[in-house]
């Protein structure tokens, strides 16, 4: 592995190795380019090459051919075979190329003309073989007659003056008047000499390049190593004094270290008192709105008791109090004066803190947290609009739940007073989506302000005056829904104002 000792190494290594790698593959990839270029193009010179052979043997043919046409219709002296033999004789003197020459067999297998092979004029010309083995002439003559037009056959044929065969390529083309298949061959073995001559050349060229490369390329490995060196000089003695930093900052951190316990136990100690103040203020806030909505729900009974003593008073004045009367203002006035008091327990209970999850309706906690709050929502002209699409089971803590709707639908009453909206309306839609149990609140107050979305739920932040909010009732609900029953509390602005989303697993237990 790397260490601090042998890094002077590698920063002197490590560019060298990448210079000779890249000498290694760029010499190696133009070698496999050059060779590929060079496969390539004798692949192409000898295409062409064979394709100019073709074009001379079939322009001679074509000649030879005319020549007889124009001789046979000129003629009006000469016999058929004189003519034939004169013919011949002229054909046998045809030279084109280097070794190029006419030669002619009927279609019979006689040889009829050939200026090399006197003696086996008029002779049955079958067996023929070239240096494969091929019965050339039954080749020739056979496949001319099936394409008496012109056929091109390869063989292998001595030069003249020469001992070992080469490769040839003939064409041959048929005179019907005679029967004679006239064939011109010419040898194609000249273009491996070029190819050969060509690959020398590439080889020195390779030769040349790889040199020119391994010669930069050391070059560059000198310079590099040089400066290489010169550079892990640099970078030890800057690894030295950095070592030297860091061993004093060890002793710092082993400083800080001992002291560590006590800071943590300081800042735990702290962030307790933080949460035991901010549980405290939501307390006190939770204790106000519950204040706020006993006097609403206390109006009218109090309202109702005054009238009774106020009838009982004028009753008295003249004279016409009875013990029937009493009775029955007793009897209202504890009617009255009980409601008061379960009004009382009822805000008791429903603040006091839920010790372990139980299963309960959704709509249920919804209706308890909207009698609550139902005498404020009505005080103020609020009209409210529960829709229950299904009602399901959930698991979890009721009156925290009921708390979060509470404070829902308190904070949406608030905003409405506040901008004094026209026709104030709050919608609370209960609905299932898949495995989840959907709650929404949603007001017609014209919504969040943009810069606040992000932010409402913040501890601390509100947009009430100080005097009206404490900033913690929305955190206080995200923390009850989202810890406390894995739930999920979010917020978007729609066309008429505000809508609270509360997503809680269904109970299917």
């Amino acid at each position: 592995m790397f260490s601090e000792k042998n890094i002077s190494k590698l920063i002197i290594l490590t560019p060298v190795l990448t210079v000779f790698l890249a000498a290694f593959f760029t010499i190696y990839f133009f070698v496999k380019n050059q060779n590929k270029y060079f496969e390539e193009e004798s692949f192409r010179v000898e295409e062409e090459y064979i394709q100019k052979q073709k074009n001379i043997l079939k322009k001679e043919i074509d000649y030879v051919i005319n020549y007889i046409e124009h001789y046979v219709k000129k003629n009006k002296k000469l016999s058929e075979q004189e003519l034939k033999q004169e013919l011949i004789d002229y054909i046998e003197t045809i030279r084109y190329e280097k070794h190029g020459y006419i030669w002619i067999h009927d279609s019979s297998y006689y040889l009829r003309a050939h200026p090399f092979r006197q003696k086996s004029i008029g002779t049955y010309d079958i067996g023929l073989k070239d240096a494969m083995g091929t019965l050339i002439t039954k080749q020739f003559i056979n496949e001319t007659v099936a394409k008496p037009n012109g056929v091109f056959i390869e063989y292998y044929w001595e030069k003249p003056k020469e001992v070992h065969p080469s490769k040839k390529l003939g064409f041959f083309k048929l005179y019907k008047k005679y029967n004679w298949v006239i064939g011109a061959g010419l040898y194609v073995d000249d273009i491996e000499k070029s190819i050969h001559e060509s690959k020398k050349l590439l080889e020195k060229r390779i030769d040349k390049y790889i040199r020119q490369v391994l010669l930069v390329s050391i070059l560059i490995i000198v310079l590099i190593g040089v400066v290489s060196f010169i550079m892990s000089k640099k970078i030890n003695l800057v690894l030295a004094d950095y070592k030297e930093n860091v061993e004093k900052k060890e002793l710092e951190l082993q400083d800080i270290n001992k002291n560590l316990e006590k800071r943590i136990e300081k800042a735990l100690s702290e962030a307790k008192k933080k949460d035991r103040a901010m549980l405290h203020q939501s307390r006190l806030a939770r204790m106000g709105a519950m204040l706020s909505m006993i006097a609403h729900q206390w109006r009218q009974p109090l309202s109702e008791v005054s009238g009774i003593l106020m009838e009982l008073e004028t009753a008295n004045k003249f004279k016409k109090v009875d013990d029937k009367l009493i009775r029955e203002t007793v009897e209202e006035s504890n009617k009255l004066i009980q409601f008061m008091s379960h009004t009382i327990d009822d805000f008791r209970n429903f603040f006091k803190p839920d010790k372990k999850k139980i299963k309960f309706y959704v709509d249920d906690a919804c209706n308890e947290a909207i009698s609550l709050a139902g005498a404020s929502i009505k005080s103020y002209n609020i009209k409210l609009n529960k829709r229950v699409k299904c009602n399901s089971i959930v698991n979890g803590y009721e009156r925290e739940f009921a708390q979060v709707m509470l404070n829902l639908i308190s904070n949406a009453k608030d905003i409405l007073n506040q901008r004094e909206i026209e026709n104030p309306r709050i919608d609370v839609i209960v609905d299932v989506d898949k495995k989840d149990v959907v709650i929404t609140v949603e007001d017609n107050a014209g919504g969040i302000k943009e810069e606040h979305l992000d932010l409402i739920f913040e501890p601390y932040f509100t947009t009430k005056e100080s005097s009206k909010g404490t900033g913690l009732g929305l955190y206080m609900a995200k923390m009850i829904i989202e810890k406390n029953m894995n739930g999920e509390l979010s917020v978007e602005n729609t066309h008429k104002g505000a809508l609270f989303k509360v997503v809680v697993e269904m109970d299917n237990g």
